[in-house]
């Protein structure tokens, strides 16, 4: 699904005459949308990935659109995405909210419209046990990473 767009509406020639095409990669949509939903409250994350800390999101090498789906025309946008959920939220205005800000996020920044918006909520948590979850996973992998360091021997 990694596709390039044929380009979008800014296609044509510039004042200079320039012949110009501005294309999207799926890739750049799917971004978007996972930085929008991580400011919603109400979702904790996406599927197998955990969206509350954006800044370890791009630094821990985990992939920030996992749990998102894109397909990307020159005019247009279909999105999916998988989440988890939080207890005690109204998931069904959790997704007005979504909807509403992936859509304004991708139009401010492609001018793509967004046609078609699905969530999947796969799990529903409390932020506790999200935390739990996840925190786990982190350090774990951060222990992990720290023993193959000490194992790393330089050569001279």
């Amino acid at each position: 699904m990694d596709n390039k767009a044929n380009g979008n509406t800014t296609e044509g020639t510039n004042a200079n005459g320039i012949k110009t095409k501005l294309t999207f990669d799926d890739q750049v949509v799917k971004k978007i949308a996972g930085i929008a939903v991580s400011e919603i409250p109400g979702i904790l994350g996406l599927s197998g990935n955990a969206i509350t800390n954006l800044t370890d999101k791009f630094t821990n090498g985990n992939n920030p659109t996992k749990g998102i789906s894109a397909e990307v025309g020159t005019k247009q946008v279909a999105i999916d995405l998988d989440v988890i959920g939080e207890y005690g939220k109204n998931i069904a205005q959790v997704f007005d909210t979504a909807t509403k800000k992936v859509a304004e996020e991708v139009k401010n920044m492609t001018g793509l419209d967004v046609i078609e918006f699905n969530m999947n909520v796969d799990d529903i948590m409390t932020k506790e046990q999200y935390a739990e979850k996840f925190e786990n996973k982190k350090k774990d992998e951060n222990e992990e990473d720290k023993n193959n360091e000490s194992n790393v021997r330089t050569l001279e």
